[in-house]
């Protein structure tokens, strides 16, 4: 099966000249910024202060676009090092894992139905990183593309939705209530749409690369 060219294929499959023992290249502190946004994020979300939700959001729209430039950056200088090809994957990964386990604890999705995501996560790019380090090539389907699509769009919907709702208590002088019947019912039904993209993409991703493991 053909190689879709995704920006995560990209960053894992295409030969590229490297430098692999330069550490502080843009592309790696890009990378790194990523990793400390994280925990910036995750303290934002969780802040009593309406307006923290709304800092919250303009942290992981940063951390989000570092990951757009650093492979970009990287594949165009020739600065792609060892350091970048194992945490620029794992940057995003835990980036969008706190993202998922804050939603959890805030009580607007099904813990089960995020905990099977981020099995499927794990799991994936362990195997991934493993069959970097030793060579191997790696098929990214079209499936993998649009889950990871999903995921930052499910993400970013979700802190929107955040925002949304904590703004008008505020305008209202109420408490803040993030859902409804409605709304978690709705929100985790689309969660589980992502968590079944997300199962599927990982099945078809161990069964294609079968051979390389």
């Amino acid at each position: 099966m053909p190689q879709v060219n995704t920006i995560e294929s990209n960053r894992m499959t295409m030969p590229e000249p490297h430098t692999p023992n330069r550490l502080w290249t843009v592309p790696n502190i890009l990378t790194v910024s990523r990793l400390l946004l994280t925990p910036v994020f995750l303290l934002l979300i969780f802040a009593a202060n309406w307006y923290f939700k709304i800092l919250a959001l303009l942290v992981f729209t940063v951390a989000s676009l570092t990951d757009f430039y650093d492979g970009r950056i990287a594949r165009r200088d020739g600065t792609v090092t060892n350091f970048g090809r194992f945490m620029d994957p794992l940057a995003d990964k835990l980036l969008v894992s706190a993202a998922l386990i804050a939603f959890v604890r805030l009580g607007m999705v099904e813990a089960w139905l995020i905990g099977a995501m981020l099995v499927r996560d794990v799991v994936i790019t362990g195997l991934r990183i493993f069959a970097i380090r030793r060579g191997k090539p790696v098929v990214t389907s079209q499936l993998a593309k649009w889950k990871t699509m999903l995921q930052l769009v499910l993400v970013f919907g979700i802190l929107i939705f955040i925002n949304v709702r904590v703004v008008e208590a505020e305008l209202a002088a109420q408490p803040i209530v993030l859902v409804g019947d409605i709304s978690y019912w709705v929100l985790n039904v689309l969660v589980a749409v992502v968590t079944l993209v997300a199962v599927v993409s990982g099945v078809r991703y161990l069964i294609e690369n079968r051979k390389t493991f």
